[in-house]
């Protein structure tokens, strides 16, 4: 094992840990290129939507904190096994303010170009997070 991250891993722990640990979206600019596409099992997003997400995300559970379990790269590819925790103290979408903790575990999948991330495929599970939260997802029920 080498003893330290190769520029793609420090480039994908950087988003992961030091964005969506601060809020710190201008971060970003320096991290995605330009052209960045985030891939979600419905959606395809960009720059901004990524921004928006996470100041959302920092607003609705402001103590919401990342940690990669696992990172990998090979090629222009990272692959990262991540945890976010955190607490819901704020707006997040229509539901009231439940005070509840979360635990959501994911993985992200990054293509390198340039030293920066140009696109993400990334998989968490939202009805994780609303269980968590106490709601009930009518499609499970």
């Amino acid at each position: 094992m080498p003893d330290h991250d190769s520029d793609a891993v420090t480039t994908v722990r950087r988003a992961l840990e030091e964005v969506w640990n601060t809020g710190e979206v201008d971060v970003l600019d320096d991290l995605l290129t330009p052209d960045y596409i985030r891939h979600g099992r419905n959606e395809h997003t960009d720059k901004a939507h990524i921004k928006s997400t996470i100041t959302l995300s920092r607003n609705a559970f402001p103590d919401l904190h990342t940690e990669i379990r696992h990172i990998v790269d090979r090629d222009d590819i990272v692959a990262s096994h991540w945890t976010c925790t955190g607490t819901h103290l704020g707006p997040f979408y229509d539901l009231p303010i439940t005070g509840k903790k979360v635990l959501i575990t994911g993985m992200t999948f990054c293509r390198i170009a340039d030293g920066r991330i140009a696109e993400e495929w990334e998989s968490w599970s939202g009805a994780d997070l609303f269980k968590d939260l106490g709601v009930v997802n009518l499609w499970e029920a």
